[in-house]
């Protein structure tokens, strides 16, 4: 038996194959390397381009619930937003899902008008209301207002009914034992409330009405239990034209007593809201200083207050975006010390959240300001929208304070002569910006002032930037030292 002799591999073999298999690797590894390449220039195609923005997360006034705030300030695509967070992974999943969803088709449609040459800035600002329901449950209302630089804005809602105890997400089909059936008779209540509405007269559209309001869970996912009403949610053009905005409907619960389930039926007792009104501990929005040196309890108006008369120069300082727990009271502390007052510009949403710090503005001895509910520029928003922002701050500040606004300063500063009627109050702009809010430096807030202030001045800042309340003291010492005195912007003469 002949058997067959293996003939020995050549060394050429081996090191053709040590090769081939270099080759190869690099070849990977420069595919690889070129994908990622592609892939991080393509970024902004179809995906929201990396931002630089300020986060941050504080308790709010509801047992088990954060609020976590967001800003990015630019003068193309500035957004504000604010958003609640528990302890409940899957609540903050669906919440921040929508957030996510807002912000970056936000983003890259502003990054595609950039792209086309539009110079145009947009907006987009998110806030949220929270309303606490006598079962031990939360209905959150998320707001989103956009505008893309186009002739008008859109605003849309999302809502969450939420048990931050057991961790449950409460859907529609919940309050009606999951019988669909039973959306028949909402459905009649939310037509007939519609059709009565008059804010919505003549801007109806009636085929999109009918469609939205079919007996189906879908048309009902946007709800809130407040008081003693199941509350309907619409987005913007949604069932009427954009002079109506983005429609609410009320539907008494007394009125579905037969079709909802323990424990959302109208015997159940339901828990009043945060004692704003009592103890004024829940603001949400910027603190507010009286008009008076002394703050009066009631004053019936701004007119009241007279400028100061006096021969030494005088500034008036101001700040907006507040009340912040953590920063508010550093600048409270700061301006005592140095027996200044200052006027204080409220957003009415924190004012909800921190009545107690808006409260503790007024009870300094500061002017209490009006600075909208949302931050929203009022530029681009119809009449009836503009003047909820502006009475409804109003509203929460006089139930937190027991003193209502005496001036108003619209965000951005942008506001038309037109809006005057609307605001019912004095428009107050500055002429010094610190850019508090863009370099975030505490000894740069001095550098800023002394570039601008002269006698008369009114200066610009926020109560929500660390930053500012750091640096606040070598500016008044500062001001202190050059001989000025510090008033609030009704007695700046």
């Amino acid at each position: 038996m002949t058997r067959s002799k293996s003939k020995k591999r050549g060394p050429w073999i081996d090191v053709a194959c040590i090769s081939m298999i270099v080759f190869l690797s690099m070849t990977l590894i420069f595919l690889g390397y070129s994908t990622e390449s592609d892939a991080k220039q393509n970024t902004n195609n179809g995906h929201a381009p990396e931002v630089k923005k300020d986060v941050s997360t504080i308790e709010s006034a509801f047992p088990g619930i954060l609020i976590t705030t967001e800003v990015k300030k630019d003068d193309y695509s500035p957004y504000a937003i604010q958003y609640p967070q528990s302890k409940v992974v899957s609540f903050n999943d669906r919440v921040k899902k929508y957030i996510d969803e807002q912000r970056d088709t936000y983003l890259i449609a502003m990054e595609e008008n950039k792209r086309i040459g539009s110079k145009t800035p947009g907006e987009l600002n998110i806030a949220f209301e929270t309303f606490p329901h006598a079962s031990g449950s939360y209905s959150f209302v998320m707001i989103s207002g956009t505008y893309l630089g186009g002739a008008n804005g859109f605003t849309n809602f999302n809502t969450i009914h939420f048990d931050p105890e057991s961790g449950e997400i409460i859907e529609i089909a919940d309050l009606f034992g999951h019988d669909e059936s039973k959306l028949v008779k909402l459905s009649s209540l939310v037509r007939d409330g519609i059709q009565k509405d008059p804010s919505l007269t003549n801007r109806v559209l009636e085929e999109d009405m009918m469609l939205a309001t079919e007996p189906k869970w879908s048309n009902f996912e946007n709800f809130a239990l407040i008081d003693d009403s199941l509350v309907i949610y619409f987005d913007e053009y949604e069932i009427a034209s954009d002079a109506a905005g983005a429609p609410v409907i009320a539907v008494p619960l007394a009125a579905l007593t037969e079709q909802l389930v323990a424990p959302y039926k109208p015997d159940v007792e339901v828990l009043p809201k945060p004692p704003v009104e009592e103890v004024s501990d829940e603001a949400e929005e910027e603190p507010i200083e009286e008009p008076t040196e002394e703050p009066a309890e009631e004053p019936d108006d701004s007119d009241d207050v007279q400028p100061v008369e006096t021969d030494t120069k005088q500034v008036a300082l101001t700040f907006d975006d507040g009340p912040d727990p953590k920063v508010t009271p550093q600048i409270l502390a700061t301006l005592a010390k140095y027996d200044a007052k200052a006027t204080f510009f409220m957003l009415g949403s924190r004012v909800e959240s921190y009545p107690e710090i808006a409260k503790d503005v007024l009870t300094a001895g500061h002017e209490l300001g009006n600075h909208t509910w949302t931050h929203a520029n009022l530029t681009k928003m119809a009449t009836d929208s503009i003047t909820k922002e502006v009475s409804r701050t109003n509203n929460i500040i006089e139930q937190a304070t027991g003193q209502a606004p005496t001036v108003f300063r619209p965000p951005y500063g942008a506001f038309k002569d037109d809006m005057l009627n609307v605001m019912q109050l004095p428009v107050v702009l500055w002429d010094v910006d610190t850019l508090d809010w863009k370099h975030r430096d505490a000894a740069q807030l001095l550098t800023s002032v002394k570039s601008s202030v002269h006698d008369g001045s009114t200066v610009l800042m926020h109560d929500i930037h660390l930053s500012t309340a750091q640096g606040l003291d070598s500016v008044l010492a500062y001001l202190t030292s050059e001989g000025y005195e510090f008033v609030t912007v009704s007695e700046l003469e």
